[in-house]
């Protein structure tokens, strides 16, 4: 009976000896299915709260690094980060409250980012079938996930040709690091960015993208910064071939327009060609890091803005006569049927011009300005185009040195609801004599409505 025991117990402790140089020494397979599972059911029960949250779609998962952006504003403070991305998400007002829901409401930084993808304001994507197929698990199931499979990753399955290439030091196959701030770093290989552009091509013509949920989405935005949480959006990059098909849906100066004119930060991502994919869609580790500094550089940037001096600010409501230096506006064309704020607005006619902003910049001789305008403005009628445009420009005598327009059915996410115009320009002022003129354009034969025109001149720090 002792020696059966003592046989017992020896192989007992001969198997876990060799799971344990087996478990040293076994190769880390590409993707663990145990990891992917307690992975998910982390992410949508984090058991904490976050000063940062990302939202979006796969491009977000996969290509935004809370460790490098909590590197990034640790200048300023202590941040906790989390990546709420999932995959095919829709930015409805479920998925963004929840994701909304993972801040610290005693923090004194409460950051939302949104990753808008054209994919993520798709009217199929609004079902979020991901999303809540993970939310909707079994609370057991959940727990399993999250306290068992930690231990039972070892039992990943895998085959002799993965351990093959590895040993060898091949990669093939699709690699996934999951990590526990929500991101997934991953590549595949061999790389192919133009797998899935054939399905894209053909598919995206028949893709509905409803107004109302760009509309809402701004609505959110506005909501958010109401409440005093910052919100900052941009567009994830992808493989030029891609974009080139998705930008035909997605209305980037319209969004950028909109969401800052409720108070939210756009975030510009410079040379987007530069970012490697591994699929034409996502980004690959070293990439999804680089995108994760020039995201996170830029909200410490917001977060710690330089002071720059005001030299001019000047606005046009129609509530009361104009200020210096604008023209006095038509009596006959103030309109109180509707007014953006206040009871007045100002219907601008067919082929005419608004009252003009016009100002000698010489008081600024030898200042490096930035120069920027802004305005709103609807049709005057509902479901109508209008060819408006709202113009700053600067000249002398002899020429024009700048000009610059923005349409409204560029920048306008609908065109009868009241929408935000802006305009921005870096000018140096070094010659005289040279004269600001702000005014609006209607050079089509449908009437806009114009109010809330304003205008601000600051020095320009930047060397």
């Amino acid at each position: 009976m002792r020696t059966y025991r003592q046989r017992i117990l020896l192989s007992l402790g001969l198997t876990i000896t060799l799971l344990i140089i087996g478990g040293w020494y076994f190769p880390e397979i590409p993707s663990s299915s145990m990891q992917s599972d307690l992975f998910w059911s982390n992410k949508v029960q984090p058991n904490q709260q976050f000063e940062v949250v990302f939202i979006g779609d796969s491009r977000i998962y996969r290509g935004i690094n809370p460790r490098v952006i909590t590197k990034e504003l640790s200048e300023i403070d202590s941040f906790r980060v989390f990546n709420y991305g999932f995959s095919s998400a829709g930015l409805d007002t479920a998925f963004m409250n929840a994701g909304a829901a993972l801040l610290n409401s005693t923090s004194k930084h409460r950051i939302l980012v949104l990753g808008v993808t054209a994919s993520s304001l798709a009217d199929e994507n609004l079902a979020n079938a991901h999303y809540w197929q993970e939310k909707n698990r079994h609370p057991a199931e959940i727990w399993q996930r999250k306290h068992i499979n930690p231990y039972l990753s070892f039992f990943d399955p895998t085959s002799p040709l993965v351990l093959r290439n590895t040993y060898r030091g091949e990669k093939v196959g699709y690699y996934q690091n999951y990590q526990k701030n929500g991101w997934i770093a991953s590549d595949k290989f061999p790389r192919d960015e133009w797998k899935s552009y054939w399905h894209l091509q053909n598919t995206y013509p028949t893709v509905e993208f409803s107004r109302s949920v760009r509309e809402n989405l701004i609505k959110k935005v506005a909501e958010w910064e109401a409440k005093g949480i910052q919100v900052f959006g941009f567009r994830p990059p992808a493989a030029p071939h891609f974009e080139a098909i998705e930008t035909k849906c997605y209305p980037e100066e319209a969004l950028k327009t909109q969401f800052e004119a409720v108070g939210g930060t756009w975030i510009e991502i410079p040379n987007r060609s530069s970012y490697i994919t591994y699929d034409g869609n996502h980004l690959e580790e070293q990439s999804a890091n680089k995108l994760s500094a020039v995201v996170g550089k830029a909200i410490k940037s917001n977060l710690s803005p330089k002071e720059r001096p005001i030299l001019l600010s000047t606005a046009l409501s129609f509530e009361t006569n104009p200020p210096q230096y604008w023209e006095p506006f038509q009596a006959e064309l103030v309109s109180k049927e509707a007014a953006f704020q206040g009871k007045k607005a100002y219907i601008v006619a067919p082929q005419s011009y608004s009252c003009t902003y016009i100002n000698s910049l010489d008081s600024f001789l030898n200042e490096n300005l930035y120069i920027r305008t802004s305005c709103w403005m609807k049709t005057r009628n509902e479901e109508q185009a209008a060819k408006a445009v709202l113009v700053f420009s600067i000249q002398n005598a002899k020429e024009v040195l700048l000009w610059k327009g923005a349409k409204l059915m560029t920048q306008s996410l609908n065109p009868s609801e009241w929408n935000q115009l802006s305009l921005a320009a870096n000018y140096a002022n070094n010659l005289a004599g040279c004269t600001l003129k702000v005014y609006v354009w209607n050079k089509g034969d449908t009437a806009v409505v114009m109010d809330e025109l304003q205008i601000e001149v600051v020095q320009d720090l930047k060397k």
